[in-house]
């Protein structure tokens, strides 16, 4: 927390010469209130986690893991690319005709959120006894299946409204509503188990996907409510020849329809590595140890820090929608100079904590140094994982989001035919290499496609490069000299302060930030796209 208030602060003195002191205040603030609501929400779902899996017992826990699969994809047809339509729509018209016409654009959004909202439900419905007799090998009723296809409606619409407050920059009103939706579950489940106490499986599913569609329908109405207050305020206009609906359509299906796309295929993705991990291992159960190690425990431990960088990659979209709108390139590409600089900083960083502190970390969080060797071994992959999030947010922004999706389904194609064809001649090492290379794949074709629309200039090597110096200096001055491994919390945090703190004085000294020749990119109107 402390190197992100420290670049945030970095961050607002350098751009808020260039986008309006007032505007970065609220973009400052929105970041603030979605990284704390994210960190709270992703520690309560850990806490919650732990605590569902102790109630209701592995097989429980695992089955529950396949239903919510399930729901995850019925929610990917039922959002349909909303969410995105709704942020840029809107964004443009409160950045162009000071929200004249934002009412008229929701009402549209809502129509299709809904249409596809039902439709996902009615095909849940339809394909729940296959589901449950294929994959779910009868081991439960259709009945938590069907109870989730009814919240499908209201997470859509819900969505579609999320966009709504992120395309109006008021985000600490989502963070609100996705808050309280959770303390709503959480509730609610642990007062099913308490009440009604169950040793049968089918019976514990159903209280808590019933606590899910509960939180799902008071989310929607919590967010509805707060819409319509907002809404009063705006000043709205008949457009009869508006096109938004039109402009939907054309943010929102081919989003729509990629990302069906991608979760299919990252569904089969998922299912393949153990099964190919078996034909290497010739053990089921080594194959599934193995995969838990690398999915289930050390990457939740790497991408947690993310919850920084996703806290504002989100809110870029409709600040870099508002640069292409205003052909405003220019400040655009010092904007994202800036930003990749931030993001650089802090991922080095991350990987210098977890190379440094990788036995008394694993020991912290999971009582057992099982994950130290994949931690080590996967820990320098997070900067193309980060950078990557936050490009995709800038391309979505400036209407890029079917080349993100594009993408993504060749990242995934590819990955699968490596999955099948080295997981079985190298096993888990082969699957840490297939990583790798997922990654860097992604992040690069994503890097050209960002170029390509603004032709920006960044220092690498002054940027990249003397960071990852810099780490490997404090932490061989760590390995040196500090030879106390201990397991207590408060000791292990103050390490981890002090390394920061040393990071933060030496990239202070290096003048990092400090604005270069390099960063002042030559204008080309003739090379950009308008």
């Amino acid at each position: 927390m402390v190197i992100f208030c420290y670049f945030i602060s970095y961050f607002s003195f350098i751009i808020n010469i260039h986008i309006g002191m007032n505007r970065f205040k609220l973009f400052l603030f929105n970041t603030v209130i979605l990284t704390v609501t994210s960190i709270l929400i992703r520690a309560i779902d850990m806490f919650f986690s732990v605590y569902v899996a102790n109630k209701i017992g592995s097989e429980g826990s695992g089955l529950f893991e396949l239903i919510m699969s399930i729901y995850l994809f019925a929610t990917t047809i039922a959002n349909a690319g909303i969410s995105l339509a709704a942020t840029r729509i809107v964004a443009e018209e409160v950045d162009t005709n000071g929200s004249m016409g934002v009412t008229i654009a929701m009402r549209k959004c809502i129509f299709y959120s809904l249409f596809f909202g039902i439709l996902a439900t009615i095909i849940l419905f339809l394909c729940t006894p296959f589901l449950v007799s294929n994959l779910l090998m009868n081991k439960i009723s259709a009945k938590p299946l069907y109870i989730l296809a009814v919240s499908l409606p209201f997470v859509s619409i819900t969505t579609s409204l999320s966009g709504y407050f992120s395309g109006v920059r008021k985000v600490s009103k989502s963070s609100f509503i996705r808050t309280s939706s959770l303390f709503i579950r959480v509730g609610l489940t642990c007062f099913f188990i308490y009440v009604f106490p169950a040793n049968n499986i089918d019976l514990v599913c159903s209280f808590l996907v019933l606590s899910s569609t509960i939180a799902s329908i008071f989310e929607f109405l919590f967010s509805y409510i707060l819409y319509y207050m907002d809404k009063r305020k705006l000043h709205t206009i008949d457009k009869r020849n508006n096109n938004y609906l039109s402009k939907i359509l054309k943010i929102s299906l081919p989003v729509a329809v990629t990302s069906i796309i991608r979760s299919g295929l990252s569904t089969l993705k998922q299912s393949l590595i153990p099964i190919r991990l078996e034909k290497f291992t010739q053990s089921s159960d080594l194959a599934f140890s193995q995969y838990g190690l690398i999915n289930g425990m050390t990457f939740p431990l790497l991408m947690f820090p993310s919850v920084f960088i996703n806290s504002f990659a989100g809110l870029l979209i409709p600040e870099f929608a508002n640069f292409k709108l205003n052909n405003n390139f220019s400040t655009m590409n010092k904007i994202i100079c800036f930003i990749f600089k931030i993001a650089s900083v802090f991922s080095i960083c991350m990987i210098g904590i977890f190379l440094t502190f990788t036995e008394e970390i694993c020991t912290i969080v999971y009582h057992n140094l099982e994950t130290v060797e994949f931690v080590v071994l996967l820990c320098p992959i997070i900067i193309f994982m980060y950078l990557d999030t936050i490009i995709d947010s800038m391309l979505k922004g400036l209407d890029r989001q079917v080349e993100v999706m594009y993408c993504n389904i060749a990242d995934l194609f590819i990955t699968i035919t490596l999955i099948y064809s080295f997981i079985p001649i190298y096993g888990i090492y082969g699957y840490i290499l297939i990583l790798y290379t997922s990654e860097i794949f992604n992040f690069c074709v994503s890097l050209y496609q960002l170029y390509k629309e603004t032709h920006f200039h960044f220092d690498y090597v002054f940027c990249v490069i003397l960071p990852l110096v810099l780490i490997l200096i404090i932490k061989f001055a760590f390995d040196t000299f500090d030879y106390y491994l201990t397991s207590r919390k408060l000791i292990v945090m103050i390490k981890i302060v002090v390394f920061i703190f040393v990071y933060l004085l030496l990239i202070l000294f290096a003048e990092l930030f400090k604005l270069r020749k390099s960063d002042k990119f030559t204008y080309c109107k003739s090379n950009i796209k308008k």
